[in-house]
């Protein structure tokens, strides 16, 4: 192994996955679909499709997004941690995983303008990889630090892609260190975080009306964070609660297969306009109720095949191909917390 390629030293053994992680990435692929199924149907926003057209922007839309770049950049960081043990030139390794990732996301981009997966690859190349050569001792300091800057940036910039360097460098901090496993050992420290998030976020609501934040876009980027921290603790505090018993079964496939059914969930988004492309004539509010429905059936297929195929299969089909093409036949974990 060359001197370049060589990755932080990680224990031995298989590492067993983070359920909770799992089940936030499940969570988050459900509201990125609510948010994407209407600019593909072209719902529109005047008459009393406003109404609901405000909630999507003030509840759904820049809040669901925020968490799965988090977890993208969380899952680099775990996966980082063992990168030695599964490739003797791990940075080659997750160079062609990116490049993967970057193709499916041009292939995607033919159905959905302005999907992420393509951004993603960009922002993995360029800040993640480069991040891996600082010093391990420096490692998660350094890149913790230059996430919350690059956060606060794009915040004020209006948010939208550019938060994803900031998100990124963030969560791999997050991943690398272990804080997430420290986090979830301690639900009173997250619900005191998060009570913060939600007063933040309250207090953004009642000095501000809809128009403002539609003009002042770094107004609803700041709330789309502390928002976003406010469901995902949320959610992870439900885990310790009997609601684990509902929760787990249903957002855990999806987030196991989270690129499968992302991509799936566009070709069904296709299938569905192509048999009814116009679904305003469905309801007296632009459609948009018709689209939550359509939205709800997509992930109940989704939570049900993913449950079968992961029963038989243990990874979804892109996720299988993508790790065969980031590893290879060397790859000797692959059942890892990333």
């Amino acid at each position: 192994m060359t001197t370049t390629e060589t990755a932080p030293l990680a224990p031995t053994g298989r590492r067993s996955r983070i359920v909770a992680l799992d089940v936030v990435r499940g969570f988050a692929l459900c509201g990125i679909l609510l948010v994407n199924l209407p600019p593909m149907f072209d719902l529109g926003v005047d008459g009393q499709a406003m109404s609901f057209y405000r909630f999507y922007e003030d509840a759904v839309q820049n809040r669901f997004f925020p968490i799965f770049s988090f977890l993208f950049g969380i899952g680099f960081g775990l996966m980082w941690l063992s990168a030695s043990e599964r490739s003797p030139r791990p940075r080659l390794a997750l160079l062609r995983r990116f490049a993967f990732l970057a193709v499916i996301g041009g292939l995607h981009q033919l159905l959905q303008p302005g999907e992420a997966l393509l951004p993603y690859a960009i922002a993995g190349i360029v800040v993640l990889l480069p991040s891996t050569w600082i010093s391990q001792r420096w490692l998660n300091m350094i890149t913790g630090i230059l996430g919350a800057i690059l956060l606060i940036t794009a915040i004020f910039s209006g948010g939208g892609m550019v938060i994803i360097p900031g998100l990124f460098l963030l969560g791999f901090a997050t991943g690398g260190s272990g804080l997430i496993r420290r986090a979830l050992d301690h639900p009173g420290l997250l619900a005191f975080l998060g009570s913060l998030t939600a007063a933040i976020s309250v207090a953004g609501f009642l000095v501000t009306d809809y128009e403002t934040r539609q003009i002042n876009q770094w107004i609803n980027a700041g709330l789309g964070i502390a928002m976003a921290f406010t469901y995902v603790v949320i959610l992870v505090l439900l885990l310790r609660t009997p609601a684990e018993a509902v929760l787990r079964p249903v957002l855990s496939p999806l987030g196991r297969m989270a690129l499968s059914n992302y991509v799936g969930a566009t070709l069904l988004i296709v299938a569905v306009r192509a048999v009814v492309p116009d679904l305003s004539r469905f309801d007296s509010h632009g459609g948009y109720l018709a689209g939550l429905i359509i939205s709800i059936g997509i992930l109940t297929v989704q939570v049900i095949v993913s449950t079968l195929w992961l029963r038989f299969f243990g990874q979804g089909p892109l996720e299988k191909l993508w790790r065969f093409v980031t590893w290879g036949r060397s790859d000797r974990t692959a059942r890892t917390v990333a």
